[in-house]
């Protein structure tokens, strides 16, 4: 897990240039109803100790996105490689299906560059293996519903792919304030929390 410290030292570092790793592809201006994953979304992160987000991963790579592993949920070199590279160019779309301190730590980050959490949803997933969704922003734009996720039972990871997979930017979206993932949920025993989540912006 991305600790407070190590937030602090990736804020003080996108203040000066970054140094290495492949940027992304920026992101285009006008997208066509048939462009790929690839076209509209330029990264996916997902952490690999989770069975589902690894699940997300696989199936978003088939599509042609680039998708990235977080060891132990920690956004550091990711961001200082790959990321902050290209949100310095202009806006590029990540996506992700993490713990909620590295959404965290991005949306800090994505502030200074114009950019915002434009869809974000919260799964509980208990020990017996059943999950609570919550949708706590964006999901009308992506076409989806808790009541979608709650019908896919155990294959809601792959609802939320599919979802990620559909996301355009759009002309239309109004500017919204920060989103919940500074707040600190509540979560019975024996359960842990997954985000998945867009950061992007609108096309002018």
């Amino acid at each position: 897990m991305t600790s407070r410290r190590e937030f602090l030292e990736v804020a003080a570092l996108s203040a000066v240039p970054a140094i290495a790793g492949t940027p992304l592809k920026a992101a285009a201006t006008t997208v066509s109803p048939q462009a790929s994953a690839f076209d509209a979304l330029q990264l996916l992160l997902f952490d690999e100790r989770y069975s589902q987000s690894r699940d997300v991963a696989t199936r978003m790579s088939r599509t042609g996105a680039a998708v990235h592993s977080l060891a132990d949920g920690d956004v550091t070199q990711v961001w200082l490689n790959r990321i902050a590279p290209a949100w310095q160019r202009g806006p590029s779309i990540v996506a992700g299906v993490t713990a909620r301190p590295a959404l965290f730590c991005l949306e800090q980050l994505a502030l200074s560059s114009g950019l915002r959490v434009v869809f974000h949803a919260e799964h509980v997933i208990h020990a017996d293996g059943s999950t609570e969704h919550s949708l706590l922003r964006g999901a009308e734009s992506l076409d989806l519903s808790s009541s979608d996720l709650n019908r896919a039972g155990a294959r809601w990871h792959a609802r939320i792919a599919d979802a990620l997979t559909r996301y355009r930017p759009s002309t239309a979206q109004s500017r919204v304030g920060r989103s919940e993932a500074a707040l600190e949920p509540f979560l019975p025993p024996r359960t842990q929390l997954l985000t998945s989540w867009i950061i992007g912006g609108d096309r002018s």
